[in-house]
């Protein structure tokens, strides 16, 4: 079982300094301490704040920790402060560093799809805002020749934010988008033998399925992949922050080792040297690498 942790400093991966991480060990207890009632008082400290934890789980969510925690809406000191807090927990920064490293374990797909003459066809199961596909795609070798690409998503807020994300972008007409407003589950209805994809990315959902969950989903997954393709995934993993995130937050997941992924992916079909596994630097979050030769 192939484990890693990326150091790319390339990618901007955010860190702790010495100071931040001396500052964690008595600052990270106090945070578990909080009560669940402490909830009210977060979410007037700040207006992104507020809008974290009302709209956790949701693409809404996930994008204001992608912004930073939307710095522009500190008005006063004391708001600048409470920002600085909130959004710079190792959580916050983990998520930021997940949504780099997934964008470069795509951009590494495609230009193996590219490399080979295939077209590019990617799936984006549970897609919210889809920043990293469109992140990903984005690419001057991808421009000229395009991609199709299908952002599944049960929430059609999370599809209206994604084409508005594509029109600011000025996709040329080499790409192809497709949404579809349905479950995880259900995507290989909207695939046919010759049109299925070759890279596969389920990035967030599963932090909130169980192990029945994943094992049906990955089933499906390998069922439903091109020969050749790559399935991209992730999990958070338990870490000292969890107590905050789950109380006061009241953000719900369901914590998962790479060994976990490990495992299913086994039991449905993926071979030993077909999976890597990468932590992004703090290590809350994991993501799975999955070819299918």
């Amino acid at each position: 079982m192939k484990v890693s942790i990326d150091d790319d400093n390339s990618i901007g991966y955010e860190r702790n300094s010495l100071l931040k991480s001396f500052f964690n060990k008595l600052y990270i207890p106090f945070l578990n301490l909080l009560p669940s009632s402490a909830r009210g008082f977060v979410k007037n400290t700040h207006t992104s704040a507020r809008n974290v934890i009302e709209k956790a789980t949701t693409h809404h969510a996930i994008e204001i920790l992608y912004k930073f925690g939307e710095p522009e809406k500190s008005k006063t000191l004391l708001q600048k402060f409470f920002h600085y807090i909130w959004f710079t927990t190792d959580n916050s920064k983990a998520v930021r560093n997940r949504l780099r490293l997934v964008t470069k374990k795509l951009k590494d797909a495609i230009a193996v799809h590219l490399a080979s003459g295939k077209r590019v066809k990617i799936l984006s199961v549970a897609a919210g805002s889809a920043r990293a596909i469109l992140d990903a795609t984005y690419m001057h070798d991808l421009k000229e020749v395009g991609a199709d690409v299908t952002f599944l998503d049960k929430n059609p807020q999370a599809h209206i934010y994604s084409k508005g994300l594509i029109e600011s972008r000025h996709y040329n007409k080499n790409y192809k988008f497709n949404w579809v407003v349905d479950t995880a589950n259900n995507f290989p209805h909207y695939f046919k033998d010759a049109g299925k994809p070759n890279i596969i990315e389920i990035v967030g959902l599963l932090d909130y399925f169980d192990e029945a969950g994943i094992k049906r989903l990955f089933t499906s997954v390998f069922q439903n992949l091109e020969q050749g393709g790559v399935f991209i995934t992730s999990n958070i993993v338990d870490n000292p922050e969890r107590r905050f995130i789950t109380k006061v937050v009241g953000w719900h997941m369901l914590y998962k080792r790479p060994e976990d992924f490990y495992k299913i992916a086994r039991e449905v079909g993926f071979k030993d040297e077909e999976l890597e596994f990468i932590y992004e630097p703090f290590k809350i979050h994991f993501i799975m690498i999955a070819n299918k030769s």
